[in-house]
């Protein structure tokens, strides 16, 4: 932001000071500049809302596979709570990794998968065959969207899309500091004043929607407003029965 502005009044001087005359329709800022930084921002946005499907899914999944599971002749609150809090521990798993950009524990959620299937299996002897059913595709429904979040975090929007958009930006000033100049009159006071104050910020808004879309780029690195709130959306110890 700091760049751009000084960035921005350095080019308005210079071409004052040379008298420099560049007539380019604004038009052109819509074509070169916003509209792809618009399409780069509802891309991120779409990620986002994805994201917060996705993982509401994901803890929906957990909720009925344990009353999938509760719900069985012969399975006990005790088998429940063993059960449900290894659950809660791959959401802790889960949540960690999409959290923290240098970790990589998908081998660790992979690996439990096979876990989960392995204490399911434990009690097989007391499922029917609708049962079994039920409780085999809700457990590969949860892991499904465990590796639909990872997927979305590992890929992000288009980063050629949005380092052109950071590099027209950069050269904006260029373009319309010509034609804002030509628009007011230099030796009237308020004019100068408030043709620099648009030229300003016209850069300003600019890097303003870019740091936007990067804010809201990354929906689980909880370092902006718009990203999950993981506190008030993962599944509590308090859901676990005593």
């Amino acid at each position: 932001m700091i760049v751009i502005i000084i960035e921005t009044l350095a080019v308005y001087f210079i071409y004052d000071k040379y008298q420099f005359n560049l007539q380019i329709d604004f038009t052109v800022l819509s074509i070169a500049i916003v509209f792809p930084l618009v399409f780069s921002i509802t891309s991120a946005y779409q990620k986002r809302q994805d994201s917060i499907a996705t993982f509401n899914s994901f803890r929906n999944k957990m909720i009925e596979l344990t009353n999938l599971f509760r719900a069985v002749d012969g399975t006990t609150n005790s088998d429940y709570n063993t059960f449900f809090k290894d659950l809660l521990v791959l959401q802790k798993n889960v949540v960690d990794h999409l959290i923290d950009q240098k970790s990589n524990r998908m081998i660790e959620i992979r690996k439990h998968r096979k876990e989960i299937f392995y204490h399911l299996e434990g009690f097989k002897k007391h499922y029917n065959e609708r049962e079994k059913d039920s409780i085999i595709r809700v457990k590969n429904e949860l892991f499904e969207y465990a590796e639909k979040l990872n997927t979305l975090k590992v890929h992000a929007t288009p980063i050629s899309l949005r380092m052109y958009c950071l590099i027209f930006i950069y050269l904006s000033p260029l373009v319309y500091n010509s034609h804002i100049l030509a628009s007011f009159d230099k030796n009237n006071f308020l004019e100068f004043g408030i043709s620099v104050f648009f030229s300003v910020m016209i850069g300003f808004i600019l890097m303003a929607l870019f740091n936007i879309q990067q804010y809201i780029e990354d929906p689980f690195d909880q370092e902006g407003f718009d990203d999950l709130k993981f506190d008030e959306m993962v599944v509590g110890d308090q859901e676990v029965l005593d």
